[in-house]
């Protein structure tokens, strides 16, 4: 199973981590596993760069975390909310459907 942990800050989404493989299907079948991360990947690269956003991304060992910095700037933020808030509805969909092998958890920091 997939877990997803979605970092909240005061309501925002100030990061995530995805870890795990889902076990839909075996390695290079697996469509739930590949939306996982196209949806992650894509976060981290509108985040950082079309936003142009400075953020701690780390990928290790089947897991991709990403946080924002601390001290952005209130417009900024809007504008990743923007992205993070997607990812999140677009993770919850696949959720909805492939329950069994994708969970996300909200967390405030």
């Amino acid at each position: 199973m997939t877990t997803v942990t979605i970092f909240r800050q005061n309501g925002r989404i100030a990061g995530f981590s995805a870890k795990g493989h889902t076990g839909f299907a075996e390695a290079g079948e697996d469509i739930v596993c590949s939306a996982v991360s196209a949806i992650t990947q894509t976060a981290v690269l509108g985040l950082t760069e079309v936003l142009k956003l400075s953020a701690a991304v780390s990928v290790h060992d089947a897991k991709l975390s990403c946080m924002l910095e601390k001290d952005i700037a209130d417009i900024d933020w809007q504008k990743a909310e923007l992205i993070l808030e997607t990812m999140a509805l677009g993770l919850r969909s696949i959720a909805d459907s492939y329950g069994d092998y994708i969970k996300i958890i909200e967390r405030e920091v």
